[in-house]
């Protein structure tokens, strides 16, 4: 019998087109599928949310945090929900961080307020020095002229430096609980005439200036509709 060439040339592009489809195929079949969902991811997602409705940023530093962290570490590596479970880790870890960082900068500016009489001490750059007080001028000449120093009346504050100050919420400082503060005024004459107090927060206690800080290492403390309280940073936070 005779074979036809034909038939012989044509079956070769055939099975190479087979090898190919097979090739195709394998990782596929190969693939492994994400395991079930974790009971102990969905615990610490439901604990976390609730923890962090109620406090914020705070939230970070309770003890129930550190529980939460710890199931998440029992999260399968092939769960369905263990990418979640990595992200969530991370969250709490640089919450955490930020808290500790607010923390030892409001600490620093105490210790600075406590070991200098005024704020500022020393003018800025491109500022004029002021002129130390006449022997003969009253003690009650009125508020410093540079602004607020520690010492101050906290009344000062009302009437007093152009109007240029404003009374906030309460904050809480680190160490010392919740204190009365005030901030200055956005408008162009007090950032030119108090160019030092632009995001700062002057802080009262016992019905006088105790410090100056930045509004970054103070947090504020808001009421909310339940008569509780929350807190926040005292950074105002840019328009969306």
């Amino acid at each position: 019998m005779v074979r036809n060439p034909r038939l012989k040339t044509l079956s070769r592009p055939l099975v190479g087109l087979a090898s190919t489809v097979l090739l195709a195929l394998a990782p596929v079949g190969c693939s492994k599928k994400p395991g079930p969902p974790s009971e102990a991811y969905e615990q610490a997602h439901t604990r976390f949310s609730k923890l962090y409705a109620q406090q914020l940023d705070d939230a970070f530093t309770d003890p129930q945090m550190d529980e939460i962290d710890a199931l998440l570490t029992q999260v399968p590596p092939d769960s369905m929900d263990a990418s979640s479970a990595r992200e969530l880790q991370q969250r709490i870890k640089d919450g955490k961080a930020k808290v500790e960082k607010r923390r030892r900068e409001a600490e620093a500016s105490i210790a600075a307020a406590n070991e200098r009489d005024s704020f500022p001490s020393t003018p800025l750059p491109g500022e004029p020095e002021q002129a130390p007080p006449s022997p003969s001028a009253p003690l009650d000449a009125g508020p410093n002229i540079q602004g607020p120093v520690r010492g101050s009346p906290a009344s000062e504050l009302t009437a007093g430096y152009l109007g240029c100050f404003q009374r906030m919420k309460s904050i809480t400082v680190t160490g010392r609980g919740q204190r009365d503060a005030w901030e200055m005024a956005e408008r162009a004459r007090c950032s030119q005439q108090f160019p030092s107090f632009v995001g700062q927060v002057v802080i009262i206690e016992d019905d006088k200036v105790f410090a100056v800080l930045p509004k970054s290492a103070v947090t504020v403390t808001f009421e909310t509709k339940d008569g509780g309280t929350t807190t926040g940073d005292a950074t105002p936070q840019p328009q969306q």
